[in-house]
């Protein structure tokens, strides 16, 4: 420490330090009083600002300066001590392991504090838990709180460079601790401030309750005692067995709190008569307290040895309201313990704490999710700059200017190394271009072999195919093309990068061209696209040699120090059996390879066939058949009631599309409904639906049929796009159906991806009026704890759900956990699918709030469904007038 003062920049370090230990010696006579011994000390901030700014040596010096002082000269408890063991445990693992100061600071109270605290208190007298968890949680939130603030100095002030300290070691704070601090410091100084005032609060009412109830109890004595006559005074004078005997009979008459002692002395202090015979034998020596009002004050006992708690001298603590008489020689003192109203204040402190530390664990989440908010949307800005190449090629100047932000200064470095590499790529790319000018063999190399890789390219392998279509013809030999594509590519490339991508790709290669021979070929066509030409004349033969580029994937590949694994689809087609033109087999060999790529993640082949060819050609002609059913009108709806459990009435309807083909008849909605979703016509498909059962339910409500809820289905792919509720809101304007009657039915997949844009638009819909179902629930990819944040009204059970469910004990328990907890969250349940009469009594048990099924009805159309709601509505009429009759 005497070096640093002789040191050339010593003086000013100096008077920093000194008004450091000043300020922190102030700290410690003047602490923050919270209530009966517990206190709230800001001494360690000072200590660790030095640890951290002159190192662990220095800081400690002045530590025990600080703490002697306050050991020495203002009787501080020993206890006081735990602060410094922190402040060196702190700084001693930020020297080895610089983190956030919250961590060393939470495990020091989690190894040591929490064991030395309960020392402590088992050392200073009769154990408390009470008293032992608040002063535990007390101190451990004044520790860490301090070595926040701390460190909150530290990083935001410019000490380092107003000291003239090595600026070197002023690091640029991270984006996220910034973040972390001021959401930690704007929660903890309110909290820590109500906690303050609530305690005081408790504090004095409970003061003022004692006092109120003491100063009755002797006004009562004192108004009876003044009721007597002078014999009986003069008999107090004489202290007459008799008087004394009354005044004992008074006292015990009016100690109706059994905490309360009550004690009668003449003016010379001689007891008289007193509650507690233990009083007689006890001569405390004690000192005052505080005064709190007139004739009531605190007294505690003397310590005669150092104080271990702070807590300690309130234990025997108490109350005291002492009042002279004047017309009786007599003074009345009434006592009352502290520890009467102690323990309860300490309950309510540590509720405050733990709502504070509640808080406290929220707010860092809350910081945590905001900074990787704004840490994604500063890397989108960093990703989104536009013209860089542009800029670099005419040579325009730029600017980098740094920042205080780590992330940002990150930034800024990425994109001034990312100029570099790019005016060096646009360099080498003008040398290869002046070098293509001027070698018209390179051109060709490059026209005809793919650059990567090395192989023959797509242009290569059309010739080549060519030609050895016409040398077949003549030998009879036949040809395979196989048409090999790599799985999951784009996901290496978008995780490892395009630079490991292309090593990939050059490590295939090898290995196919290991594998070919005088009768085939290998080219590559594209990206990860690869075509295998193969002459032969045993059947065999290609399934052979497809096994065998399904073979090079068996081990991993070594990109960048990394194995990586991958698997192929390889697509087979043969000449001519397969055709006869160029196009044909390879079109017929990409159709197979695709069909090859359905089959699953690991390496498959699969030969061309005219089935696959079918089933293609069948998906084109219904496709181009629901774009022109769509212009015809051949689409119609059909509806199929769903139903109270309890009677029977229809509470509502499914609206179904259904296509009814000119040639074809009626096309099951299993066909072409995952067709649209795969071609995107479901929007189109969808839209009309709405807009048709809305339609049609308004035109029955004209008709006088009951106002009951239409459930309409409406694909995944809506939420992707802006103007879904645009679109919704105009269809009810248009139609004058009120919201109120309509249901949107979504499936689980809604939620695969951007869930939070998708939570926003059905919330938007709830809120005008329109229910909320989820159909097929427990089939897809939400779950249960997702119910809550989902905007929903309606849970609509799958039919794997139903089926067997009243003989399937696990299934009967799942289907009846769901229920249960779709209704105490306020959601309705449907079950769909209900098709026999122990179904429909099984979920009715199950409290189920609709039921829908074949069992009810099969889907109706238009005038059908008239007729079975009109048929409905005379029963209801016809057991109305039975119930009447």
């Amino acid at each position: 420490m005497w070096k640093l003062i002789n040191s050339p920049r010593s003086i000013r370090s100096s008077l920093f330090i000194a008004g450091i230990v000043c300020l922190a010696i102030f700290s410690a006579f003047e602490q923050l009083k919270l209530i009966y011994g517990i206190t709230f000390a800001f001494t360690s901030i000072m200590m660790l600002v030095l640890m951290r700014l002159f190192g662990l040596r220095i800081g400690l010096s002045a530590s025990l300066i600080v703490y002697g002082s306050a050991l020495l000269f203002f009787q501080a408890p020993l206890f006081i001590l735990v602060f410094l063991l922190e402040s060196c445990w702190i700084a001693l693992w930020q020297k080895k392991k610089p983190s956030p100061v919250l961590i060393p600071g939470f495990a020091f109270w989690v190894i040591l504090g929490f064991p030395l605290t309960l020392v402590a208190c088992y050392l200073s007298g009769p154990f408390n838990t009470i008293e032992f968890i608040l002063l535990l949680a007390v101190t451990a939130a004044n520790g860490m709180f301090n070595a926040l603030i701390a460190e909150i100095i530290v990083d935001y002030l410019p000490l380092r460079r107003w000291l003239k300290l090595d600026a070197k070691k002023q690091s640029p704070i991270p984006f996220s601790r910034a973040i972390f601090h001021l959401s930690i410091t704007i929660v903890a100084l309110p909290f820590l401030v109500i906690m303050v005032i609530s305690g005081w609060s408790s504090y004095h009412t409970s003061t003022n309750s004692t006092l109120q109830s003491v100063s009755n109890t002797v006004s009562s004595i004192s108004d009876e005692l003044g009721k007597w006559n002078e014999e009986q005074i003069l008999g107090v004078k004489l202290q007459s067995i008799i008087q004394i005997g009354f005044l004992q009979e008074i006292i015990n008459r009016h100690n109706i709190q059994e905490s309360f002692e009550i004690v009668m002395t003449d003016h010379n202090m001689k007891m008289l008569v007193s509650t507690s015979n233990e009083i007689k034998a006890i001569n405390r020596d004690v000192v005052a307290g505080q005064v709190i009002a007139d004739n009531f004050v605190i007294e505690m006992p003397k310590q005669e040895t150092v104080k271990l708690l702070p807590t300690q001298p309130w234990r025997e603590a108490k109350y005291v309201y002492h009042v002279k008489l004047e017309k009786i020689p007599v003074s009345i003192a009434v006592s009352v313990p502290v520890d009467t109203f102690k323990e309860q204040l300490f309950r309510e402190y540590i509720y405050h704490l733990l709502y504070t530390l509640g808080s406290v664990m929220v707010a860092g989440l809350l910081a945590f999710g905001i900074n990787r908010w704004l840490s994604h949307g500063l890397k989108q800005l960093a990703g989104s700059t536009t013209n860089l190449p542009f800029k670099l090629k005419l040579g325009v100047p730029l600017e980098w200017k740094h920042s205080g932000i780590l992330e940002i200064d990150s930034l800024v470095h990425n994109f001034k190394d990312m100029s570099h590499n790019l005016s060096a790529m646009l360099r080498e790319s003008e040398r290869m271009n002046r070098q293509l000018r001027d070698s018209e063999e390179k051109l060709h190399q490059m026209a005809y072999y793919d650059s990567l890789t090395g192989l023959p390219n797509r242009h290569h392998f059309k010739e080549t195919l060519s030609k050895m279509i016409e040398e077949s013809t003549v030998d009879g030999e036949k040809l395979a093309v196989m048409f090999v594509d790599l799985n999951r590519f784009k996901k290496i490339n978008d995780s490892l990068g395009h630079a490991a991508g292309d090593l990939l790709l050059q490590q295939v290669t090898k290995r196919f061209v290991c594998i070919v021979g005088e009768n085939c070929s290998v080219y590559r066509l594209g990206g990860d696209e690869f075509v295998f030409v193969l002459r032969f004349g045993n059947p065999e033969l290609p399934i052979v040699f497809a096994d065998l580029i399904c073979a090079c994937f068996e081990e991993p590949f070594e990109v960048n120090e990394s194995h990586v694994y991958t698997t192929t689809s390889v697509g087979i087609s043969v000449y001519p059996d397969h055709g006869t033109t160029i196009d044909d087999i390879v079109k017929k060999a990409d159709m197979a390879m695709y069909t090859a790529k359905e089959q699953g993640i690991s390496s498959s082949c699969y030969f061309f066939d005219h089935e696959m060819e079918q089933s293609l050609n069948e998906k084109m002609h219904l496709e181009i058949g629901m774009r022109k059913a769509l212009e015809k009108g051949q689409f119609f709806l059909e509806y199929q009631p769903k139903v109270c459990p309890y009677t029977g009435f229809t509470t509502g309807f499914e609206a179904l599309i259904r296509w009814e083909h000119p040639e074809r008849g009626l096309i099951s909605p299993v066909r072409f409904i995952p067709l649209a979703e795969s071609t995107g016509l479901i929007l189109d498909i969808d839209l009309w639906v709405f807009k048709e059962a809305c339609r049609q339910t308004k035109e029955w409500q004209r008709m006088g049929l009951p106002h009951i809820p239409v459930s309409i289905n409406l694909s995944a792919k809506h939420f992707y796009h802006s103007n879904l509720v645009e679109n919704i809101v105009g269809i009810l304007r248009e139609t004058g159906l009120d919201a109120s009657c309509v249901i949107i039915e979504i499936t689980e997949s809604v939620f695969i991806r951007q869930m939070e844009s998708v939570i926003g638009m059905l919330t938007q819909l709830r809120d005008l009026g329109i229910q909320i179902s989820i159909d097929d629930f427990g089939t897809g990819y939400s779950s249960l704890n997702q119910l809550q944040r989902l905007p929903i009204s309606i849970v609509k059970l799958d039919r794997t759900f139903i089926k067997d469910a009243e003989h399937d004990g696990r299934k009967s328990a799942v289907v009846r956990a769901v229920i249960e907890l779709a209704h105490s969250m306020g959601l309705k349940v449907v079950a769909e699918g209900i098709e026999t009469e122990e179904e429909r009594l099984f979920f009715s048990r199950l409290q189920c709030d609709e039921l829908q099924g074949y069992y009810f009805s099969k889907p109706l159309r238009s005038a059908p469904f008239v007729s079975y709601i009109r048929r409905e509505l005379q029963r209801i009429h016809l057991e109305k007038r039975g119930i009447e009759a």
